[in-house]
Order: structure tokens, then sequence, then C-alpha cells
């Protein structure tokens, strides 16, 4: 199972890619206005939605570019900082490892032990 910051990723790819599509056919598509006549409202709203579409596919296609290098030269992606970018096997096996508390304690209790039996022996 991939981490949830890879879905992330691939979600951003998605939006850049339908957005792109998106505001290109809205602009391409838009009808000619004559150089002596006012374009209606719904041609223009049409060549707003296309730019501002366009837009975010720009900001998208950034971000997934960044986030590619980033992970290709085993830098920190801005992705990661938002969402944990282990596996399912990953987070499992951290959560089996003991911690080092116990450890400590084991270390603590061996060490009190062998301060008792010189003890003893001194005695």
């Amino acid at each position: 199972m991939e981490p949830p910051a890879k879905t992330v990723e691939r979600l951003v790819w998605l939006v850049a890619t339908v957005t792109a599509f998106g505001g290109g056919n809205l602009l391409l598509n838009l009808p000619e206005c004559d150089a002596n006549t006012i374009c209606s409202y719904h041609e223009m709203f049409d060549w707003k939605l296309g730019i501002g579409l366009l837009s975010i596919s720009l900001i998208g296609i950034i971000l997934g570019i960044q986030a590619i290098i980033a992970r290709n030269t085993n830098q920190i992606i801005w992705i990661t900082i938002l969402f944990d970018n282990r596996t399912e096997k990953e987070v499992i096996q951290e959560v089996t490892i003991e911690d080092d508390i116990t450890d400590i304690s084991d270390g603590w209790a061996k060490l009190e032990e062998k301060h008792l039996t010189n003890r003893l022996e001194e005695e």
C-alpha cells in the first residue's frame, strides 16, 4: 500500500491535468469577436474561467515537479510536511518496536543488581 503523501501527489497531478484540459478547451472553443463589436458577458466569463483553470493547472504542475525533484534527491517534499510519508508496513513495524523506556529500565535494573552483588561480596 502506498503512503498517503504519494496519494496526495497523484491527486495534485490529476487536478493539474484535468484543469489544463478544461481550461484549454474553454479557450480554444471561444467564439470570435469582431474588432468593432463588444463581446458578450458569456464569452468573457468563458475566457476568465479558462485562464483561471490554466492558472490552477500551472500551480499544480509546479508543485508536482518540485515534489518529483525533491523525492529523487532524497529531500523532504512539501507534501510530507502535511501528510505522512510512511507505508503501512513501516507504521506497524514502528509500533511493534519496543520503547526506549523499557531498555532504560532494564539497564537500571542490571546496574542495581550489579551494585547489590558487589555489596554482598564486600560484606
